[in-house]
């Protein structure tokens, strides 16, 4: 996928879950720390447990990897399992441009999209003006969003 963002996706590989890894922990540590809920050990096997390749897609802008998603595809859905843009790539338009692609194509397949977020991460604003709508607005540290096509 090529973008008017200049970004490209590929396809991850299993041998790139350092590259995850760290953008992931580098993303959680504060977010969840500014809740006192931080548990390192905890987060890295969460996220040893949940990383699949074969749902991966690496983020590129200039030949440098900047970040991945993770798509999973079940029957009436798609799980936003995880966008993660590095810091200075945030704010370009890279994770709108993705998401609303998600979002058509699973319009025109009439799912829904979900997600999980921080509470406090600054992107649920975006999430909610894009459509997503909080499932549990007492739910806390991770809340779960939800997007529904309007034809539904």
């Amino acid at each position: 996928m090529t973008s008017k963002c200049r970004f490209h996706l590929r396809p991850a590989r299993a041998d790139e879950f350092d590259f995850v890894a760290e953008i992931y922990i580098a993303a959680m540590r504060p977010l969840m720390q500014q809740l006192d809920a931080w548990d390192e050990p905890m987060r890295r096997a969460a996220i040893r447990r949940s990383y699949k390749a074969a749902d991966s897609r690496i983020i590129s802008r200039d030949g440098a990897d900047i970040g991945w998603i993770q798509v999973t595809e079940r029957d009436a859905d798609y799980n936003l399992a995880q966008i993660q843009i590095l810091e200075e790539y945030c704010g370009l338009g890279i994770g709108s441009e993705i998401i609303n692609a998600l979002l058509d194509r699973a319009a025109d397949e009439g799912k829904t999209v979900s997600l999980s977020a921080v509470r406090v991460n600054r992107a649920i604003g975006l999430y909610q003006r894009m459509g997503f709508r909080v499932i549990d607005p007492e739910a806390s540290p991770i809340i779960d969003m939800v997007w529904t096509p309007a034809s539904q």
